[in-house]
């Protein structure tokens, strides 16, 4: 399905409207109205996002990127409005919820306070404003990191910061604070450039890359019965993708973890369409934050082995009743 990238795409104007049904009566249909319930309207094509309880409280894709410009302004106190932008967009094709990602576009925020021969690389942080209009998802703020080189990868660590409003009207007040601790951020700043140091001491061979990164992102690989079949053409496409990027990185980088963290995150930020990827961008963009956050610590310890860990994570392929 093709997803809506464009900041203008998710900006439509949205409605509520009273639900009701139809119910069977003796001079045809009468319509009773549902009063706990409301509908979510796409106000540009009238197509219904999402039927939520009353109590719902409606938040507009414009509504919260202005928040999410305010947050950037809060826990960034240091950085000016104009130094933040609207660096990617991604939604479903019918525009229930999104992501909008805002990125800092200068250098007041990258690694400054680590020694220049121990900076993890050129990175600086973005906040990805998540929303819904179908009571999915909560309004979230995210904080992440992007690497500022090739394709901007970027991660969500679990341990990073993060405010959460469910969309109620006793969660989600008509102003809404972010309130964060003054070194906290220093400290996840410490910890992600701690993690990145120690992926590029862990060796990785080249040849398990590919089955490390599928792993990770949980891609599973298919035992094909016919060499032309659709779905194997795909997953042959697939795969040839996989070894082309991580070739890359061991070229550039070194046959190592940090090779294979910079292919996992390019990957996840840009994925390609193919029937076997069933995860959205920022599904497998948590996924590499939570490999970051366990592997980091896995891979410190003496006895630790590579592909002993990979069998821990590692899933079975696909078994496919094939129609022909």
């Amino acid at each position: 399905m093709p997803r809506l990238t464009n900041l203008d795409d998710v900006l439509f104007p949205v409605a509520v409207y009273p639900v009701f049904v139809s119910l069977p009566h003796r001079d045809g249909v009468r319509p009773l109205r549902v009063p706990d319930k409301k509908a979510i309207v796409n106000g540009s094509n009238s197509r219904v996002l999402g039927v939520v309880s009353s109590t719902y409280r409606l938040v507009t894709n414009r509504e919260a990127l202005d928040l999410g410009f305010q947050c950037c302004r809060t826990v960034f106190p240091e950085t000016r409005p104009s130094e933040w932008e609207v660096n990617a967009t991604d939604a479903p094709s019918t525009g229930g919820h999104c992501a909008i990602d805002l990125k800092h576009n200068s250098t007041a925020l990258d690694f400054s306070f680590v020694p220049a021969t121990e900076r993890p690389d050129v990175f600086g942080p973005f906040i990805r404003v998540t929303n819904s209009y179908n009571g999915l998802r909560a309004l979230r703020f995210d904080i992440g990191f992007y690497r500022k080189v090739c394709k901007n990868g970027m991660i969500l660590p679990e341990s990073i910061i993060q405010f959460k409003f469910n969309h109620l009207r006793r969660d989600l007040r008509e102003t809404i604070t972010f309130d964060v601790a003054s070194n906290r951020l220093t400290k996840a700043k410490e910890s992600f450039g701690e993690c990145l140091r120690t992926l590029t001491g862990c060796s990785i061979g080249r040849g398990d890359l590919v089955p490390l990164m599928m792993a990770v992102l949980q891609i599973k690989s298919i035992r094909p019965p016919e060499p032309d079949r659709q779905d194997v053409l795909e997953w042959m496409a697939l795969e040839t993708h996989l070894h082309e990027i991580t070739d890359r990185y061991a070229d550039d980088l070194g046959e190592n973890a940090y090779a294979l963290f910079n292919t996992i995150t390019e990957f996840a930020s840009h994925p390609p369409v193919n029937m076997h990827l069933h995860r959205d961008r920022h599904s497998l963009q948590r996924l590499a934050g939570q490999w970051l956050s366990n592997f980091s610590q896995q891979c410190r310890h003496p006895d630790f082995d590579l592909h002993e860990y990979l069998g821990t994570i590692n899933i079975e392929p696909q078994q496919r009743a094939v129609q022909l």
